[in-house]
């Protein structure tokens, strides 16, 4: 078989811009078809996104989240309640990580990308919450003096352009599907 040619632009544009990531990615309808460079520049914007999501929580830079997150956003799965609106949804993650004490790392490790349109998009990651600190209440669970806890995460993502044509997550299912720890840290 044949190097398909025509498909090379595509390739190089996606080891271009997504050498950093474990993303698997389809087309608009199935996976046998061919990314467009319109496709290959929605799912850099998710990673992206999804990295900015979870540096802006490990650095405790909330208000970062405003370029994560549409004004209108809904979150479920997050907290004990649907949030809806992004002063909501900052005011939750500024309640939950805010204590300087509390150290994270989150990262989002395989992203699935699909139903890829002109103004909105789909995602489907998982994703790990590294917490490390003192006695916190978090979550429903304490992390302890010297310990951390490893948060096994599943998000299903919905993606629209806002009036700049800047990509904003509208609406995240957050699922928590498994928890390690706490262990204790020598």
């Amino acid at each position: 078989m044949q190097f398909p040619i025509a498909l090379l632009p595509s390739i190089i544009l996606l080891m271009v811009t997504l050498p950093w990531t474990g993303a698997i990615i389809t087309g608009n309808a199935t996976t046998s078809d061919p990314l467009s460079s319109s496709d290959v520049i929605t799912l850099a914007s998710i990673t992206q996104l999804l990295s900015l999501f979870s540096i802006s929580l490990d650095i405790k830079d909330f208000a970062a989240l405003r370029d994560v997150f549409a004004t209108d956003a809904v979150l479920t799965g997050g907290g004990p309640e649907i949030l809806t609106g992004i002063d909501a949804i900052e005011e939750f993650y500024t309640m939950t990580f805010q204590n300087e004490s509390l150290k994270t790392v989150h990262t989002s490790d395989t992203v699935y990308g699909y139903n890829l349109r002109e103004t909105t998009a789909s995602s489907f990651n998982y994703a790990t919450a590294v917490y490390f600190g003192p006695a916190v209440l978090e979550r429903g669970g304490f992390l302890f003096s010297n310990s951390s806890v490893i948060y096994r995460e599943r998000f299903i993502t919905q993606y629209a352009k806002n009036a700049h044509g800047a990509l904003r997550i509208s609406r995240q299912q957050f699922t928590i599907f498994s928890i390690e720890g706490p262990v204790e840290i020598l």
